[in-house]
This record gives C-alpha cells, sequence and structure tokens, in this order.
C-alpha cells in the first residue's frame, strides 16, 4: 500500500499492527499534516459485528476532545476498506519507553497522572477503554501520554457489541470482573492502570503465567509480589495507591480517575537530574574595556551564546532570566552551578578597543572546580559572530556531545549580516533590561534603528514585540499596544516559522486580550514544538487558573518545576493552587520546598528579589512571623519598585493579618504592573484577608484595562 492514494491521503509507510488492524503513516494532502491511517482487516469487513465494532470505536475515540487522548478525525471507508485517521504522534509506545529500564518515581508519577486525566474524560463521556496496557499509551516526544486504540470501548448505555462472556483486552491486564467475562464498568480501567502503575515501577507484570489460563488464575486468586522486593525508594503513599487500584473486589477500589489524580498530585516528589543529558550555565561575560559603555555588548554576546547553545538538543541550558540576577556580581562559579543544579558553568570576558576585541572562556566543571576547556580569541569585531559559533563548537567538543547537521545548521545561521544592525539590537537589550519608561523608549528606538538597517532581521522584531509589551503591561495599558505586539511576532514568524519566542509572543498577546483558551491552545503548541520551554509551561498553569481548572494548572506548574528543579517560582504558584483547592497537606509540602530552593537561591545571590519575597509570603503563610517581616523589610530595602516583590509582600502583610499595609503594598505593585494579573489577584488565596475589603476593590477597579 506504501504510495497509495486513499482518499485524500497517502501512505508513506507502515507504522504497525495488531489483532485490530495495521496502522500506517499517511500524509494529509488537504491539511498537509501527517496522520496515522489504521485499517479494518480485509478479511473481516464482511462480518457485520466486527465491522460495527470498528466503526463504534471510531465514534467513541472522536468524541473524546482531550490533551492525553489521540484525536481521531475522521472514519471512513475506502474501497471496502474501513479506517480511521487520527492524530500522528512522533514517539513511542509505552512499552518501548519502560522495556530494559526503571523510571524514576517522578516520571512515574507524571505518566500515570496523565493517563489518569485521559481516562477521567473517557469516563465522563461514559466510554470505557477496556484495554489500558503500555501498547495503547503513545508518549509523545513533547513529553505528552496519549491514550489510544479504543477498539474495545464499550458504551455504558449501549447493548455489548461482543458476545456474552467473551473476554476481551490483553490478559495480564484483565480485571478480575473482565477475566470472568462479566458486565464491566470503568473500574476495569482502574485495575488496569494499577497494572501499569506496578509495571512501571518495577519493570514486571503483577500477575504472570505461561498461559492464559494460568495468568487468569493468578489475577483471580493471587496477590501481586510486594513492590519494595524489586526497589526500595517507592514511598508508602505510592505503595498504597498501587494496592487500592488493585484490589480483586471494584468496590474496594479508588472510586475513580480523578480522585487517582488527586492522590498523585498530593505525592511529594522531584525530578532527578536528567541522567545522560549534560548542563550548563554561561555566566554573563565581564566588560575588561576601559569604556563602562561596552557592558552592552558583553550581555549581547551572553545572551547570544545561550540562544546558540540552547540549539543542541542534549544539552540543557539555563535560561537566561535565571543567570541574569548573578549579572554584574562578584560570585563563586561553582556555588551558582550547585544552586542552578547544572554540571557546567561558561565563564568569560570581553575586552573591546577600535575594531577589535578580546574575548576569554572557560568552562568549569561544577563537581570538581577545574576548567576542561579554555580559550582566548583575538580578532576583529567583524568576527564576533565566528567567534560565538566557535565558541558553541568547542564545548559541544569538551562536553563529547556530536552535533548532527541541523544543530551545525542551526548554529551557523547568523541572526544578522549587518554587524550595525547586530549593535543596535544588542544595545536596545541592554535598555530594555533596565527599569523604567525612558530605557524602554530607548530600547524601541534602537530596535526599530536595527530593523531600518535589516528589515529581515527577526529577532529584532521578536525583542521590539517584548518592548511593547512592557508599555502595555506597566505604562497604561492602551490596546493599540497589544495590536502591535502581533504585527511584529507575526513578521518574525513570517521570517523564521520555527522562531518559538514569537509563537510564544502571539499567545501573550491573546493572554492579554482575555482569550485565555486561544492563548493557553498556543502555549501547548509552543511546548510540542519545545517540551522545556519554561515561559509556556508557567503560563499554561497561570492560564489553567484563570480558566478555574485547577488540576491542570498543578500539572503545568509541577511540569514547570521539572524544568526548572532549582527555581523556587513553580512551587511557589503549586503552594497557591492547591490551597485554592483546599489540599492543605500538600500546599505545606510545597510550602518547605519554596523554603529549601529560595534559601538555596539566596546563598548565591542575597539579592534576589523575587526568592526573598516568595520567601516572605512563604514565612507569612506557615506562621514564622518574624521571619516573613525580616524578609519583606529586604525586599524594600533592595528594590522598593519591583513588582512581584511588592505584590509577595502584600500577600505576606495579608497573610499576617496586617490589612493597612497589604493594601497599600497592592496599590504599588498595581502601579508596577500587577494589574495585568487581575484575574489571579482576584483568587489568590493569600490575600484572603482583604478580598471583601472595599479599597481592595478600588485598587482592582483604578488598575484594570
Amino acid at each position: 500500500m506504501i504510495g497509495d492514494i486513499i482518499s485524500h491521503y497517502k501512505i508513506l509507510k507502515e507504522s504497525g499492527s495488531g489483532g485490530m488492524g495495521e496502522v500506517y503513516l499517511a500524509e494529509d494532502t488537504q491539511l498537509r499534516r501527517k496522520v496515522a491511517l489504521k485499517f479494518l482487516p480485509s478479511e473481516y469487513t464482511a462480518e457485520p459485528e466486527l465491522k460495527a465494532r470498528f466503526v463504534r470505536e471510531a465514534q467513541a475515540a472522536a468524541a473524546l476532545n482531550h490533551p492525553n487522548i489521540i484525536t481521531v478525525h475522521e472514519v471512513a471507508e475506502f474501497e471496502k476498506k474501513l479506517y480511521i485517521a487520527m492524530e500522528y504522534v512522533e514517539g513511542q509506545s509505552l512499552k518501548d519507553f519502560i522495556a530494559g529500564k526503571e523510571l524514576s518515581l517522578s516520571e512515574v508519577i507524571d505518566i500515570a497522572t496523565q493517563i489518569s486525566d485521559g481516562l477521567a474524560a473517557a469516563h465522563q463521556a461514559g466510554i470505557v477503554h477496556r484495554d489500558v496496557k503500555p501498547q495503547n499509551i503513545l508518549l509523545g516526544n513533547d513529553g505528552r501520554a496519549r491514550i489510544c486504540d479504543f477498539g474495545l470501548v464499550k458504551l455504558k448505555k449501549d447493548v455489548a457489541l461482543t458476545q456474552a462472556g467473551s473476554t476481551l483486552g490483553t490478559v495480564a491486564y484483565m480485571s478480575p470482573e473482565q477475566a470472568r467475562g462479566e458486565e464491566v464498568d470503568h473500574r476495569t480501567d482502574i485495575w488496569a492502570l494499577g497494572v501499569v502503575l506496578y509495571e512501571m515501577l518495577t519493570g514486571q507484570l503483577p500477575f504472570q503465567g505461561e498461559y492464559e489460563a494460568a495468568i487468569i488464575y493468578q489475577i483471580l486468586n493471587a496477590e501481586p509480589k510486594a513492590i519494595q522486593w524489586f526497589r526500595s525508594d517507592v514511598p508508602d503513599s505510592i505503595l498504597t495507591l498501587a494496592s487500592q487500584l488493585l484490589q480483586k473486589d471494584p468496590a474496594n477500589r479508588l472510586s475513580s480517575a480523578k480522585e487517582i489524580i488527586q492522590r498523585l498530585q498530593e505525592l511529594p516528589h522531584e525530578k532527578a537530574p536528567e541522567e545522560g543529558k549534560k548542563s550548563i550555565a554561561v555566566l554573563y561575560f565581564e566588560n575588561m574595556s576601559s569604556e563602562k559603555e561596552n557592558e552592552y555588548f558583553c550581555a549581547g554576546m551572553t545572551e547570544d551564546l545561550i540562544i546558540d547553545l540552547s540549539k543542541i538538543q542534549h544539552l540543557k541550558v539555563i535560561p537566561r532570566s535565571d543567570v541574569l540576577p548573578f549579572r554584574s556580581k562578584e560570585v563563586n562559579s561553582r556555588q551558582v552551578g550547585k544552586t542552578l543544579g547544572v554540571h557546567y558553568i561558561l565563564e568569560g570576558t570581553v575586552r573591546k578597543g577600535g575594531n577589535r576585541i578580546r574575548i576569554t572562556a572557560q568552562l568549569i566543571d561544577v563537581k570538581s572546580g577545574f576548567p576542561v576547556w579554555a580559550e582566548r580569541y583575538d580578532r576583529l569585531i567583524e568576527d564576533i559572530f565566528d567567534i560565538q559559533i566557535e565558541v558553541s563548537e568547542k564545548i559541544a567538543e569538551a562536553l563529547k556531545l556530536s552535533l548532527t547537521e541541523s544543530e551545525k545548521r542551526s548554529l551557523a545561521k547568523r541572526p544578522t549580516d549587518d554587524l550595525r544592525a547586530y549593535d543596535f539590537y544588542m544595545r536596545g537589550s541592554e535598555f530594555l533590561s533596565r527599569r523604567g519608561q525612558k530605557d524602554r523608549q530607548t530600547a524601541i528606538q534602537m530596535f526599530e534603528h536595527a530593523l531600518s538597517i535589516d528589515s529581515n532581521f527577526s529577532l529584532a522584531y521578536v525583542a521590539l514585540a517584548e518592548a511593547y509589551s512592557f508599555n502595555y503591561l506597566i505604562y497604561g495599558g492602551d490596546r493599540s499596544w497589544l495590536e502591535k505586539m502581533m504585527e511584529m511576532n507575526e513578521k518574525a514568524l513570517g521570517l523564521d516559522p520555527d522562531l518559538i519566542e514569537a509563537q510564544f509572543g502571539i499567545g501573550m498577546v491573546y493572554f492579554h486580550q482575555k482569550r485565555f483558551a486561544v492563548a493557553k491552545g498556543i502555549f501547548e503548541k509552543v511546548l510540542e514544538s519545545k517540551n522545556d520551554y519554561y515561559q509556556a509551561c508557567w503560563w499554561l498553569g497561570l492560564t489553567s487558573v484563570v480558566l478555574e481548572d485547577y488540576d491542570s494548572a498543578i500539572r503545568f506548574f509541577k511540569s514547570a518545576a521539572v524544568i526548572k528543579p532549582y527555581s523556587e517560582e513553580p512551587w511557589h504558584f503549586l503552594e497557591q493552587s492547591f490551597r485554592r483547592m483546599g489540599k492543605l497537606k500538600a500546599a505545606k509540602e510545597a510550602a518547605n520546598k519554596v523554603i529549601e530552593l529560595g534559601k538555596r537561591k539566596l546563598e548565591a545571590n542575597p539579592k534576589d528579589v523575587a526568592a526573598l519575597s516568595r520567601l516572605a509570603v512563604t514565612y507569612a503563610i506557615i506562621g514564622e512571623n518574624k521571619r516573613a517581616l525580616e524578609a519583606v523589610r529586604k525586599v524594600i530595602e533592595i528594590d522598593p519598585n519591583d513588582g512581584v516583590g511588592l505584590y509577595n509582600c502584600a500577600g505576606a502583610y495579608a497573610c499576617l493579618g496586617m490589612k493597612e499595609e497589604a493594601l497599600k503594598y497592592l496599590e504599588k505593585a498595581s502601579e508596577a504592573g500587577w494589574w495585568k494579573l487581575s484575574e489571579w489577584i482576584q483568587n489568590d488565596p493569600s490575600l484572603e484577608s482583604i478580598r471583601d475589603d472595599p479599597e481592595f476593590q478600588d485598587i482592582l477597579s483604578k488598575h484594570s484595562v
């Protein structure tokens, strides 16, 4: 069938086969997308019962619209061949993913939560899968689990299509009632999920035998071997959950997939460093020139190196926002490395004079403290792009990372061919990083100069859009800035359709237009392209809160915590989300993580206002009043105009019952731009004590758009 045209689908290759048919990768020639086509075996087409089951599979699956369930596009018949066109997922099955490896607890919890999410949606629609197993769960390269193959579903209100007493489904994952050929409901999926959870934790099936009858006997009569027999790091809470899922009497199991999600979300867990994936933080290069003005050049080069290194798939690079707090400060590189949880630190100096430049760079092993690579470059200014490419390649070589041809091409791609445009761009970036309306207006002028020289400079369009966003957020909320943001990001995408920053920027426009569902869809697409894009993950969490989808909010904030295991920020929002849901135990555990990670960050940079202010509100929440007030005092002393800091100070005062101070600092935070998140403020549990105060509503009304 390879090369055949079926309706408007061109068959590209065979993708797999199973008891219910063959699966092919195809191209949808109308919409220019890849799809998976599943065909019912031709010898079955003449059998009305099997044909009806196949059609019913498609109808049931197509009725479901959930990120953890494969999307069905259509069911049709071509030359007496029935087929389903469905979403094509680049990745692997859970069966292949777990084969021969031990999953971390965080991986197990994340995958189990996603499967439970998908099952909850199906069960709510009255659909029982009846064949949940690792082969029917696909893990995309975007990190998302999707349940597929609803070939054995049974609509609760319909008559079964199979003969009475027939045992459909893979034997090892069957529930006792299913193995006995009895009528089943959604609890059979809960049992199967318990089997999958057990297998993910141990690498073994809980019920085994040399033939089907022996396996069924085990399912009906035996208890599985204790999980502790296989591994000792599984906490009691997970052991209890697994046991509750594998209760032979359906009445004794957890009652719903939603309850499983709740239990999983309450489990304390964090992601261990990714095995086999090296990580690096690029510290801002030090300006050794006599002219202080050259700081912009050092910063621009540092940020470009971060962008370049981020193009290497097998290298985790700490984003600019997380190394920015260490800029222009005397810091211990190893301490910074430990704080950020990376293997390596890149640091260097820049001396610029006339048309020449001298750059030194060294790559430091955080564990040993010794450099593993160092180099000095004495070149002309016009060679700056070549130097950056060479540094990136040398780092990959030192870390024994093999660059793909695609990565080599990406690194070799220059942001612009005109050094004058690049200089204006770097100057604009420097002004944009400062505070104050005047600096940001200067940044806009710099970016506009860069684009007047090179109208194809995509990164300059993105930077200009970011500058416009600040004008919207902080200086008046004029919606014309949103239109300009959209225009600049669209121009950037016109030049580089894969530019993640521009895609994300468009999502932000929709968010600020309060088109939250559209924004959420765009952020999800960004994550599909780059699953470790923290900003998209974090804003998905925030958008889910606004939409009052707290289960999704918690999932996204947890994913953000995985991307940045060194940051207290996602745990701060997890704590608040748990409190919104009344899950006080989980909230307390999240608060402990905020304190642990916040203190560690402050050891490396005592003037990190965001971390300090999050500690302030967390101390207030747990009743550490003196520590909360001391943290607030330090925040105001370090930077009395920081919007995030002021807002968290307001939250700390509110939790301490100091209403007057809380309202005062909420007003200041709103003036600094925090009105932009009024939907969050309205429901922030830290502000509960002042929410009914007329002044609180006046502040929101005054600063709302």
